[in-house]
């Protein structure tokens, strides 16, 4: 009789084994979970099933809810790995454990490794290290309250220089020091957008007054569709108007001085809106013709670039570098031009950006592009209406991408923001703490490290009045990480580049947050 009681047991046992569960994004093959303390899971199920999560040769059994839902706690784990989490019939496999820290703010944490290669290039060829684990998150926002899971999106390994170029260069550089300087497997998740004000980071509970007004209308679907028409169309209905014009009678080419605001502006000294055409002409030897590199420093706003009527290149907005590959075959020897488009959609005037590389660079050496050049006025538009960016309104990026992940175990959180609160900076200080209790809250963490990665100087930032939004921003950085318990200043303010908002040397900054947490364990 035992026989076949045993025999239904164990079928039912490999029944509720293959019962599907759905877990989380942040949850796949290759992720690093926290060491030394207790790791939830999650996920949801058939209303009443049987969950089986089997770890390190144990067995957790928990059952879904009414609701489908269900939890669960891995017990505290020492460092090591490769393991396998097996939960019913889903297996992730390559877990590591070790240090998981959470990666946020706007676009100097955003900014990815390969908009550094000017200043990193020679640190990240040829490197790999499997110990360390990236997840970026897609950037999502949701007015509608927290989500409970994340956009799709998968654990990366750091198994080559390629699969580095779109992680994020601060998160990239911190891993590598405090991996090679503890030994211990770290995964970074990074959630960040750029431009993001940190009202957006906030829960809608925390939000001032002035944030929650803002907020009110975007509850609203037919509000949220109307600015979403009016942001689809805006750039194509620009451009096609823009196209549809006759080219300026009369233009000529004339020498200028890209640096200059001559150009950019009409006799009233009011910017000219819509198109500028740019070229130069230059010279090669036959042993310089083959594929090339053309340098063209920063460009307000947008640009086409060409050599010798081939396209190689584009940009829709200010801030890269460009940096265009030229193919084989396109060069020739004798006479060669470069010509750009460039668009001046509105807010600041066409223009180039000084003190970086003008160049075209060959197999023999660099050809410098600082003048030489001709314009010829373009077609002349006007302005183009702001978009209306909705990820950076209030509580939108908390719900879609920080709330999904406030049951996951974190080591400490990194914070890089507070450009796009130079407005109102006066109250960044309150803003910023309010964010680190959010999240320690709902991490149920409330002695979470909180390490802030102090504004790098711009513009001279340096040199103006302490109450410049840029400067107040960075005193209260600074404030509230002396006044705050747990809470850790990354000093960067002497990286800045007074000419880029994104500078480029993210190594410095990723070794000098790694000295800092490890200065926080002592």
């Amino acid at each position: 009789m035992r026989k076949p009681i045993l025999t239904a047991l164990l079928l039912l046992a490999a029944a509720c084994n293959r019962v599907p569960v759905e877990l989380p994004q942040i949850f796949s093959d290759d992720m690093v979970l926290q060491r030394d303390r207790p790791v939830p899971v999650w996920g949801s199920a058939s209303p009443g099933s049987a969950v089986t999560i089997s770890w390190q040769g144990g067995r957790i059994r928990t059952r879904a809810g009414e609701d489908g839902r269900w939890s669960a706690v891995l017990p505290a784990t020492q460092t090591g790995g490769p393991y396998e989490l097996r939960i019913n019939g889903t297996v992730f496999r390559n877990v590591l454990v070790g240090d998981v820290f959470l990666c946020s703010g706007q676009s100097n944490m955003e900014l990815p490794v390969s908009r550094c290669l000017d200043a990193v290039r020679s640190d990240v060829t040829n490197y790999s290290n499997s110990a360390i684990r990236y997840l970026g998150v897609p950037m999502a926002y949701d007015f509608d309250g927290p989500r409970e899971d994340l956009p799709g999106c998968a654990w990366q390994v750091l198994d080559s220089d390629s699969t580095a170029m779109g992680w994020g260069a601060v998160s990239y550089f911190t891993a590598r020091y405090l991996q090679e300087r503890t030994s211990v497997p770290i995964g970074m998740v990074n959630a960040s957008v750029g431009g993001s004000p940190v009202e957006a980071w906030l829960p809608e509970g925390l939000l001032p007054a002035y944030a929650l007004e803002e907020l009110s209308p975007l509850k609203d679907k037919v509000c949220l569709d109307s600015i979403n028409c009016f942001n689809s169309h805006l750039y194509s209905d620009w451009q096609n108007a823009h196209n549809a014009l006759s080219a300026p009678e009369g233009a000529r080419w004339r020498p200028v001085d890209i640096f200059s605001r001559s150009w950019a502006v009409d006799s009233r000294g009011e910017n000219i809106y819509g198109s500028h055409l740019l070229r130069r002409s230059f010279t090669l030897g036959a042993g310089e013709c083959g594929p090339a590199v053309l340098h063209l420093g920063a460009m307000t706003d947008a640009d086409s670039t060409f050599v010798n009527g081939v396209f190689v290149g584009n940009t829709t907005y200010m801030y890269p570098p460009r940096n265009y590959i030229v193919p084989e075959g396109v060069l020739h020897e004798g006479d060669n031009v470069v010509e750009i488009h460039l668009y001046a959609c509105g807010g600041n005037p066409a223009g180039f950006v000084p003190d970086k590389e003008y160049s075209l660079e060959t197999a023999s050496g660099r050809l410098s592009f600082l003048d030489g050049w001709e314009h010829k006025a373009g077609r002349r538009m006007p302005a183009r209406p702001g978009q209306v960016f909705l990820q950076y309104k209030p509580a939108g990026l908390y719900n879609a991408m920080l709330a999904p992940m406030r049951d996951f175990a974190f080591a400490g959180m990194i914070w890089y923001q507070g450009e796009s609160n130079c407005s109102n900076a006066s109250m960044y200080g309150e803003l910023l703490e309010t964010l680190i209790g959010s999240v320690r809250e709902q991490s149920g963490s409330p002695g979470l490290p909180f390490y802030i990665i102090e504004l790098a100087a711009f513009q001279h930032s340096e040199l103006t009045d302490n109450d410049w939004g840029w400067n107040r921003v960075q005193k209260e950085q600074r404030n509230t990480a002396m006044r705050v318990d747990g809470a850790w200043l990354v000093p960067n303010a002497d990286l800045g580049e007074w000419n880029d908002i994104h500078p480029q040397d993210k190594k410095t900054v990723g070794e000098r947050t790694a000295n800092v947490i490890l200065q926080s364990r002592n």
